[in-house]
């Protein structure tokens, strides 16, 4: 489960890489409207999403990083296993 989840959070940061290279280097058509498209509905699931889980977790509101985590990698970091305090 964790290499997948590894897997899914990799795939993700290339489409993240992408979408911000798309700003940079001007892409043919119909690219050049349909990946900052993407990009932006993406974007709005990911701040859904990120709204959903401060108001599920009222007791103990998230951080910064665990914020972040969510805007880059979505349900991959919220539904990922609890890191193991074990040295």
């Amino acid at each position: 489960m964790k290499l997948l989840l590894t897997m899914g959070k990799a795939l993700n940061l290339t489409l993240w890489l992408a979408l911000a290279g798309a700003f940079l280097v001007p892409l043919n058509k119909p690219f050049d409207l349909l990946l900052p498209l993407c990009g932006g509905v993406l974007l709005l699931a990911r701040v859904l999403a990120l709204m959903l889980s401060r108001r599920g977790a009222e007791a103990v509101p998230p951080s910064w990083r665990s914020r972040l985590q969510i805007l880059l990698f979505g349900i991959l970091h919220v539904y990922a296993p609890p890191q193991d305090s074990r040295p």
